[in-house]
């Protein structure tokens, strides 16, 4: 018996068939313009305030899922999310994302200090609660314990934050070409050294549109662990744009930033997962200057009844570090 080809184009679901069995393009740009208008529309973002509508699915110690929080149309916004580059163009930054039961009650903080050089996740859900942090120095460093989601790799999916413009020294970028028809793309892969062992390794896959007619944007992040598995897939859709109009010296085109994110984990033998899913419908952003860096520190709103624990506490260095620029994870 003979198989059906994949793609057959008949006339009558000609337009249909093709949408699916369309080949990639064969013109490319290079990885340096790529980078260049990525960079171009994240450095016109210094910070950021944007309200979010939040779900977020978690698993029990038994592996049973609850959700929390609902990105529906319908939904109030449950959240906020913060941002105010640092001093170095890589970063380390000052975030946070903050989920909140009512203006008054705080649910979950996720985000980086650098007054504090720390890194750090808190949750407290009824009787469940928990804190982690870790140092900006050492994030992805072997022997760290795992936090429920890494905040660090949380930044790569915004669509705000730089990517390395040197490829002759690290933290660095690479290029392949995926070429599946339909999906055909630019994977741009992320890579460093590893704190402590100073070993080179992969730590995101990012997928820009490759097409003739639609714009090069990032719609796919990968995220990716020590051993380079892809611990988790961030899906990146709506962009539009953010309001840059009260900055000292506007950018001469507004930048925009994904506005609906949709972070899920992926299943790894052996390794138990407690946040299997988030996702994130953003609204009203802004780069207004209306509120302060303060606001990221890990001990700006933690509830002192839990006690945090130091994920890189096995990590004791003579001196302390200095933050490495691009130290993002």
């Amino acid at each position: 018996m003979r198989r059906r080809p994949a793609c057959i184009l008949l006339p009558a679901v000609a337009l249909l068939a093709a949408a699916g069995c369309q080949p990639c393009p064969d013109k490319l740009v290079s990885l340096d313009q790529l980078v260049a208008e990525y960079n171009a529309n994240a450095d016109a973002v210094p910070r950021l305030w944007a309200r979010a509508k939040l779900s977020v699915t978690l698993a029990d110690a038994d592996g049973a899922s609850f959700t929390w929080g609902s990105t529906s149309p319908l939904a109030a916004s449950n959240g906020l999310l913060l941002l105010a580059k640092g001093r170095e163009k890589l970063g380390p930054h000052d975030f946070v994302l903050i989920g909140r039961e009512t203006l008054a009650v705080e649910l979950f903080r996720l985000g980086s200090s650098t007054a504090e050089g720390v890194y750090y996740l808190w949750f407290r859900l009824g009787d469940r609660g928990g804190a982690w942090f870790g140092r900006h120095a050492y994030a992805g460093a072997p022997g760290i314990r795992q936090m429920p989601i890494d905040p660090m790799q949380l930044l790569s999916v915004l669509g705000v934050c730089a990517l390395p413009e040197d490829a002759t020294r690290l933290p660095a970028v690479a290029v392949s070409m995926q070429t599946t028809p339909g999906d055909c793309a630019y994977v741009v892969t992320y890579v460093d050294r590893q704190p402590v062992t100073g070993r080179i390794l992969f730590q995101r896959e990012v997928y820009f549109r490759w097409s003739n007619t639609e714009p090069r944007r990032a719609y796919k992040v990968n995220l990716l662990d020590p051993a380079g598995r892809r611990v988790m897939t961030a899906r990146l859709k709506d962009y539009r744009p953010i309001d840059v109009s009260e900055l000292d010296d506007p950018p001469p085109a507004q930048p925009i930033m994904p506005t609906n994110i949709e972070i899920v984990s992926n299943p790894l033998p052996g390794v138990k997962v407690s946040v299997k899913r988030i996702h994130m419908v953003l609204s009203e952003m802004t780069a207004k200057d209306i509120w302060e860096r303060q606001q990221c520190r890990f001990d700006a709103a933690r509830p002192g009844e839990i006690v945090p624990v130091q994920v890189d506490a096995h990590i004791r260095p003579e001196k302390p570090p200095k933050p490495e620029a691009g130290r993002q994870r």
